[in-house]
This record gives structure tokens, C-alpha cells and sequence, in this order.
């Protein structure tokens, strides 16, 4: 858990050490995550973390989501909400609904997201803080940020490739790697996501990398968990699912994927202009390829789309004028 400032630093100088591509740290909300007590945000946004989160907890006290808020934007920085009322979600495992009817399966309903994100867009009316809502999967969430920019307010959003990618009808076979948190739901709500998009409601499409060794998820559905290795499939999933007539166009794809968390992060980067960083991925929009987990280069080889054949490959990969990947492999 990153909650304080030396170990803010340290994984800045291992990732400056050990790493292929430039690493970002968002600073935790809450001390152990627990939501009881602020972390050291002050000291964690001088050491350079360039947003603050509670990750996979939803900080249930409206009181210290305020604070936090409040807290937050003295240091210019978003607090990013995984936006998720958890006494509707004990115990679900996917989106409910038909599907989840049919297959005797708990559910995780879309309100749950809903009744979060509305109590959060009020707090950060209330506060101006900058309230930014992780992986929106609701269509009634997509509305109220709509409405909430509309009013000027300092609310943003992002949605997952893999949740413009699926709905609760690929969990029929109650395969464990398209389970996650929140849901894959169903097509209405994937169709709003895409629209969220369209329009500009959403601002960033990120891959919610959270990966699991195979070990893990290979168990029954409900005793698995949440979450799969998303960053190698990201890019792909999107040109293939999100891309094209009527849907992105790649303009908005390259803006949704770079430019914009680049933005919203305040980093000096994802952007091609002269004298900024030479971090560049050059990719095909029409080559096909099959998914094989087995050649990731994560250690998490989990992933709903292994064996599926996609549009849109990463050829080259630049980090500071320096080619780091190039033909899929890391150099």
C-alpha cells in the first residue's frame, strides 16, 4: 500500500532502476486502505505522486470522502473513486441481471455504482475538489457525469477497453477470467459506455491492469477473483471492439489512451510536438493477431481474450528517443 512518502521514493528509484517504460505512483486515500484515517498526502504529492485513490475500496464515509476531497485539491491532484456501494455488492460476483438470473449467480447491481458516483459528484460540488470515477461500467453513471460537466463541475471519468469489449453474456460458460470488478455488463450499458466516449462524458480509456497468477483465478467462478492481465490486450481490444464507423475514430483513440490521462495526471507527455518527450508507440490499425497469454510478458497470464484472434498491434514502442519494444518483443 502507497501511503507514505518513503515508499513513494523508493519504488520511484526501483522503477527508474529496473524499468522499460516510464512508471507513474498514485498515493493512497486512506492509511493500509482502511478509510479510517488520511494518508500522508501532503508528503506523497511532494514526492511526486501524481493522483491519490483508495484502488479497489470504495471509502464508505461520506465524512472522510470530503476531507479527503477537501485535502486533495490543495495539492492540485484528483482523487480517483472505485465508485462502488459495497452493501449492494457483498457477496455478487457479476453484473446483475438476466444473465446472473439465469445462472444462479449473485449479482453486483449497476446501482451500486450509481448511488456512489452521485454521492461523490455532490462532495466534489460541495468541495471543488477533483473527483475523478475509475472504470465507469453504468449507463445512469455516464449520465450523471454528463450532466455534472455540464454544470461546470470538477468531475472526470474513464472506462476499461475490456468493459467496451464484453458483456454479461460471455460469463455463460462461468469462465473466471471475465470476472471483475465492477462487471462486464449488459450490451445497453456497454452501448452507453461507447457513447460516453463518442461525445466526450469519458474522459480516458485505461486497461485496469490487475493481474493474477493463472493458480488464482483457476478456480469455480464464485471462489475466483476479481481482475486479469489487461495492459497487453488494451490497445487491441479497443481498435477491435471501439474503433472504426460510428464508433472512435483514431484521433479519439490515441486522445482517449494518451493525451488525455496525460492531462488529467499533469504529466509533460502524450502529445508529439517539438521538445516534448520522445515516448511514442507506433501501432497498426489493421493487423490481425491471436491472443496467446502464454507470450505475455506480465508474470499475471490470465486474460478473457486469450485464444481470441483482434485487430490493432503495438510494433514499436519509443521511451525518451529510445526503442524499448519493437515486433512484440522487449529489448
Amino acid at each position: 500500500v502507497v501511503d507514505n512518502a518513503a515508499l513513494v521514493r523508493g519504488l520511484q528509484k526501483q522503477a527508474e532502476l529496473t524499468g522499460v517504460v516510464k512508471v507513474e505512483f498514485i498515493g493512497a486515500v486512506s492509511k493500509g486502505l482502511e478509510g479510517k484515517e488520511l494518508a500522508e498526502m501532503g508528503d506523497m504529492a511532494e514526492a511526486g505522486v501524481v493522483a491519490f485513490s483508495d484502488d479497489g475500496h470504495y471509502v464508505e464515509n461520506a465524512a472522510f470522502m470530503r476531507r479527503a476531497l477537501e485535502y486533495s485539491s490543495m495539492f492540485n491532484k484528483m482523487v480517483i473513486d472505485h465508485a462502488e456501494d459495497i452493501t449492494l455488492t457483498k457477496n455478487g460476483h457479476m453484473h446483475e441481471g438476466i444473465v446472473s438470473y439465469e445462472l444462479g449467480v449473485i449479482g453486483r447491481p449497476a446501482v451500486a455504482e450509481d448511488l456512489a458516483v452521485a454521492r461523490d459528484i455532490l462532495l466534489s460540488e460541495m468541495t471543488g475538489g477533483h473527483i475523478h470515477i475509475a472504470h465507469v461500467s453504468s449507463k445512469n453513471t455516464v449520465d450523471m457525469v454528463r450532466r455534472a460537466k455540464a454544470k461546470g463541475l470538477n468531475v472526470t471519468c474513464e472506462v476499461t477497453s475490456q468493459h467496451l469489449s464484453f458483456t454479461d453474456e460471455y460469463l455463460r460458460e462461468y469462465n473466471p477470467a471475465f470476472k471483475m470488478a465492477p462487471p462486464i455488463r449488459s450490451e445497453d450499458h456497454r452501448q452507453a459506455l461507447l457513447e460516453g466516449l463518442k461525445d466526450g462524458t469519458i474522459d480516458a480509456i485505461i486497461t485496469d491492469h490487475a493481474p493474477h497468477a493463472y493458480e488464482e483465478k483457476d478456480h469455480e467462478f464464485c471462489c475466483a477473483p476479481n481482475g486479469f492481465s489487461g495492459l497487453e490486450t488494451s490497445l487491441a481490444a479497443v481498435i477491435t471492439n471501439a474503433y472504426g464507423p460510428d464508433k472512435l475514430s483514431i484521433d479519439q483513440v490515441v486522445y482517449y489512451m494518451s493525451t488525455r490521462p496525460a492531462e488529467l495526471m499533469r504529466l509533460d507527455a502524450g502529445v508529439l510536438e517539438v521538445g516534448k518527450p520522445a515516448d511514442i508507440t507506433v501501432f497498426s490499425t489493421t493487423e490481425e493477431w491471436t491472443v496467446d497469454r502464454n507470450k505475455f510478458y506480465t508474470k499475471g497470464k490470465v486474460s478473457p481474450f486469450d485464444g481470441m484472434t483482434v485487430t490493432g498491434k503495438a510494433k514499436l514502442t519509443v521511451v525518451d528517443g529510445k526503442v524499448v519494444m519493437k515486433e512484440g518483443v522487449v529489448l
